[in-house]
């Protein structure tokens, strides 16, 4: 589960600001070791926070109550995973699902793909009533949050997606993006891509995915 953690590291960097609150009025500048993060208006942040963390709850707790506590099959989840237009995929995707006392359950798909010297990587997670709720964090791709230092620049945006929460990241050294989405505080989408720092077409890559049908699950 490491990569799903490595995305929610530069929003952890105001939850306990956040859990303080703050005063509204103009954005609040959060100084780090490596740069700066900025959330507009921190008191509403903290607000919107809560209430997302209360609607992943909700969410988690009426499936629960319709029987649908297990993952999807990572052989279900697989269906999702597109084909990209000019892309070659390197290989069969692969995947797992995961059951274990304590830990509920929890699945992953993932393809990669090949063109010239650019490569993406899909990776498609299923946590639905796992202990690996990120509630918290991607409750955080709610607000409007954006992160810069000399590596990168990243931050929340709107994906035009009910139930749809996106977070992009383009780095300033290196020739690649990556970009996050979370689905009805169940699923996360990664797609990375490398040899381009364009989020705009990793975006549009996530666009032609059926993201609508997986937020109703």
């Amino acid at each position: 589960m490491k990569k799903i953690i490595n995305f929610c590291l530069p929003c952890f960097a105001v939850l306990f600001i956040l859990s303080c609150g703050s005063g509204p009025g103009n954005d609040t500048v959060i100084q780090t070791k490596d740069g700066k993060v900025t959330v507009t208006d921190i008191k509403k942040a903290s607000e919107q926070l809560q209430d997302a963390v209360a609607d992943a709850e909700k969410r988690k707790q009426q499936r629960r109550e319709r029987g649908d506590t297990l993952a999807m099959n990572y052989k279900e989840l697989q269906q999702f995973l597109p084909e990209v237009d000019g892309f070659e995929k390197k290989g069969n995707p692969s995947g797992e699902s995961v059951t274990a006392p304590g830990l509920g359950s929890f699945s992953k798909a993932e393809q990669r793909y090949q063109k010239g010297d650019q490569q993406l990587e899909i990776d498609l997670v299923d946590y639905n009533q796992s202990v690996f709720g990120f509630s918290a964090a991607t409750g955080m791709f709610g607000m409007n949050m954006q992160m810069e230092n000399d590596r990168e620049k990243s931050g929340t945006f709107e994906t035009g997606i009910p139930d749809v929460k996106g977070y992009e990241r383009i780095y300033k050294t290196e020739n690649k993006a990556e970009v996050n989405y979370a689905i009805a505080d169940r699923f996360i989408l990664t797609i990375k891509a490398r040899g381009s720092n364009d989020t705009e077409a990793v975006k549009n890559i996530a666009k032609s995915m059926r993201l609508s049908e997986l937020a109703k699950k």
